[in-house]
């Protein structure tokens, strides 16, 4: 644990977050929620990767006194699911402390091509190794949606246990729902895995 001063603040982790999963399942949607708490319906497909820095204030749990505030600064890397960009994951992929594995809940199809970017955390990311959410995006479509289309929970259930995940939310970046809880968990998760008793306030 390295302790930096940035704009006056005590930061002392510096962790990186990359979110990937198919084309068009709202990627972009939860990192523009989350970081900026905004939501456009008009999203055009993620040319790449969309980069941002957050200061997430942070506590140790076994610490009585809290008048110091400490800092984790939290990098998020939305890379674009396109097929053209697929040869940019490597390098993406590479030195981060936590995925978010993300599908659409409504459309079956992007469930299934969740192995491939499975896959390729466990390449290029030391998958095996990291905190890792599973993230079914666009709940508020599922009362509108034909049950046939939707992603069955046992296939969801199962798929967490098969890659022993670390997690399962589900999650609306339109109404906002679970998206803060989401991001909270994973950096806990992630902290958690610094061997250090801190976590997000």
């Amino acid at each position: 644990m390295i302790e930096t001063h940035t704009q006056g603040k005590n930061v002392l982790f510096n962790l990186k977050t990359v979110i990937v999963g198919p084309a068009s399942v709202g990627k972009t949607c939860l990192f523009n929620r989350f970081c900026f708490n905004s939501f456009n319906f008009d999203t055009s497909l993620t040319i790449g990767v969309n980069f941002h820095s957050i200061d997430l204030k942070i506590r140790n749990i076994d610490e009585t006194d809290n008048s110091k505030e400490f800092y984790n600064v939290l990098s998020i890397f939305d890379f674009g699911g396109q097929e053209r960009f697929k040869a940019l994951l490597p390098k993406f992929l590479g030195g981060a402390n936590g995925v978010l594995l993300v599908f659409d809940l409504t459309i079956k199809n992007s469930f299934n091509q969740l192995d491939f970017w499975y896959n390729q955390v466990l390449e290029h990311a030391n998958g095996l190794n990291l905190p890792k959410l599973l993230v079914g995006s666009k709940s508020d479509l599922i009362p509108s949606t034909p049950i046939d289309n939707l992603v069955p929970e046992e296939e969801i259930q199962n798929f967490i246990q098969e890659k022993n995940l670390d997690g399962f939310f589900k999650t609306s970046a339109l109404q906002n729902h679970n998206v803060l809880n989401l991001f909270k968990e994973l950096n806990n998760l992630m902290l958690k895995h610094q061997n250090t008793r801190f976590v997000v306030v």
